[in-house]
């Protein structure tokens, strides 16, 4: 009764907000504790709602970073693998791409510590790296057999499914919902015909690079699926992801698909039949419209635009590189150089900011995943679960990322978490394969 009394009071003051939120977070956290990784999935799931539905803790005190529910379940469950370790009930595992990780933590930490705001720069540090490194840690332990692959794989397709039609939603009615606190979205129009994708996850660069790791998991649950039924959810997951992935009118979300597109069909012959139909397709229907699509807003005012300077970064990227030779080992800390948020590429804002000593491991994490992965398909070890196909949809997704860094600054901790745990999920639930000696390994059949 004192309880309910109590909480009921709170409620009814100015700490209603932080009251629920708090509800909420123990209430996820809890979850999580009975269930580890479907507790996981839904805090990732929900985190770009975090904002909006009471699931982040305010603390009062200026200055003081928020407790968010994510950061909350990431953290717990990152000391209870370790925890689980300590005391023998799983075998900690750790890999050529958790060292790679672990170097690229510091090195970033490193520009972070040497930042303008040090608050600001260790919660991004937190949120764009070491928060994904961690998820990844946590997918790898918490995977262990095909039911908790296809777990991962499905939140991955309806993370990709709800965002889409969010987007479709926003792009046909121009009704923004959810706008992020300071998105700076003032612009929402590419020009009187093209709108801007904004609310929910903020930008087009965010929602095109969420579609491009969601698009080629759903092609595999749609082709792998065993029963009908979900095979016809992958398919209308598919479609309406595609459709969005369109409706972001970003030219390297497209670019970046496509060359996953290319990457998985190397390895994945179903895939590639699928493919070729669908390219024929796409090129019988624009051959029989050439007039129309030539003359579309679409190709007229994004296809066409700004293509010889990639829409006015080549002179950004000058400026960025001159910045660089100034500092080109450690660079110059976070946001010690104010026009590098207008820089539009990943690359080149880590260069800046934290020079070689910053970009070289970043890339290196997937340098490792690269040379995991080869080894993993190249020898078939007794006991996998996961098959050459997704691998294949991995190695797509991880070049889709790569390629969209190119042209953007991925200033969302959404797209980095999404892809690191499922690449922890496909690659990192198979670290025990690679301990083992060759002799134990058969080798891979072609498909």
């Amino acid at each position: 009764m004192a309880v309910g009394l109590g909480l009921a009071a709170v409620l009814t003051t100015s700490w209603f907000d932080l009251a629920v939120a708090g509800i909420f977070v123990a209430a996820l956290t809890a979850f999580t504790l009975r269930f580890p990784l479907p507790g996981l999935l839904l805090t990732l799931a929900l985190h770009p709602f975090a904002n909006f539905f009471y699931l982040n803790i305010r603390p009062p005190q200026e200055g003081v970073p928020d407790i968010t529910v994510l950061r909350a379940v990431v953290a717990l469950l990152f000391m209870l693998t370790f925890a689980r370790g300590m005391t023998g009930k799983i075998k900690l595992s750790f890999t050529s791409v958790d060292f790679a990780m672990l170097l690229a933590g510091a090195a970033l930490a490193l520009a972070a510590v040497r930042g303008r705001n040090l608050v600001s720069s260790l919660q991004l540090l937190l949120d764009w790296y070491l928060m994904p490194y961690m998820m990844y840690y946590i997918a790898k332990h918490l995977v262990t057999e095909t039911r908790h692959l296809q777990q991962v794989l499905w939140a991955v397709a309806i993370i990709g499914a709800y965002n889409g039609l969010y987007g479709i939603f926003t792009q046909t009615t121009g009704i923004i919902l959810w706008a992020p606190e300071n998105s700076g979205f003032q612009i929402t129009q590419y020009s009187d015909n093209l709108r801007v994708m904004r609310g929910l996850l903020d930008s087009p660069h965010v929602f095109g690079l969420v579609f491009s790791i969601a698009i080629p998991v759903d092609f595999y649950l749609l082709i792998k699926s065993p029963t009908l039924g979900r095979k016809l959810a992958a398919g209308a997951i598919l479609a309406i992801t595609l459709v969005a992935l369109f409706y972001t009118y970003k030219r390297t979300a497209w670019i970046a698909t496509l060359v996953s597109f290319i990457v998985i069909q190397f390895f994945f012959p179903r895939f590639r039949r699928i493919l070729v139909v669908l390219m024929l397709v796409a090129g019988g229907l624009t051959t029989l419209y050439s007039e129309e699509v030539s003359g579309s807003a679409v190709v007229q005012e994004r296809v066409n635009q700004k293509v010889d300077s990639l829409n006015g970064r080549t002179e950004i990227w000058d400026v960025a590189v001159a910045a660089w030779q100034e500092s080109p080992i450690v660079g110059h800390g976070r946001g010690q150089v104010p026009s590098v948020r207008l820089l539009e590429s990943h690359y080149l804002a880590l260069l800046v900011e934290g020079g070689l000593v910053a970009l070289i491991p970043f890339l290196l994490v997937f340098v490792a995943m690269l040379g995991q992965i080869y080894r993993l398909i190249r020898w078939r070890f007794v006991g996998m679960f996961v098959s050459v196909e997704l691998f294949a949809i991995l190695l797509g997704v991880i070049a889709a990322y790569l390629v969209s860094l190119y042209t953007v600054v991925m200033n969302r901790d959404f797209p980095h978490m999404l892809l690191f745990i499922l690449a922890g999920a496909v690659l990192g639930s198979h670290d025990f394969f690679l301990r083992k000696p060759r002799a134990q390994s058969e080798l891979a059949e072609s498909n």
